[in-house]
């Protein structure tokens, strides 16, 4: 059995992130690092909508073009998010060269570290894996410490 990953809260705020691909996982993921870091590079020749809004805002910089290492050279985190497994393994790989903490979205077993369900509540916030296979049961875990949360957050003696 493959001991679980440690959860680690880091300040990622001024880190360079880049999501490569810019479909509906690479949006979901994207979503959320925003609540964390001023601002993430997305490199796709393609994006979701709200991609393409959050984009025009200002509030992602996208890069029009497809894959190639030379745009992860100055990366502190990367995730790959598209949706060609050959091209997501390339990224790991040259991430992996690099030093640079990756995440994949089609495999496991390549992630330097697994890419948490989050629940934010005010200066809260909890992380939520089930160890890069349990989907099902980490969506549920979230619903529940979101559930908690607003629970503890209607009781105004708990923090006192």
């Amino acid at each position: 059995m493959q001991r679980p990953y440690f959860p680690l809260f880091v300040d990622i705020s001024q880190k360079k992130i880049i999501v490569i691909g810019g479909g509906r996982v690479a949006r979901r993921r994207v979503k959320t690092l925003l609540e964390f870091a001023e601002c993430v590079c997305v490199i796709s020749p393609a994006l979701t909508e709200e991609l393409r809004r959050l984009a025009e805002t200002g509030r992602i910089d996208w890069i029009r073009e497809c894959y190639t290492a030379e745009r992860i050279a100055e990366a502190d985190i990367v995730l790959a998010a598209t949706d060609d497994a050959f091209c997501n393994e390339q990224i790991v790989r040259d991430c992996k060269a690099r030093g640079i903490p990756v995440n994949t979205a089609h495999k496991k077993e390549l992630c330097d570290f697994y890419f948490p369900a989050v629940v934010v509540k005010e200066n809260v916030v909890a992380g939520i894996t089930a160890g890069g296979c349990g989907h099902m049961q980490a969506r549920e875990a979230r619903r529940r410490v979101e559930k908690a949360l607003e629970n503890i957050q209607e009781d105004e003696d708990w923090y006192e």
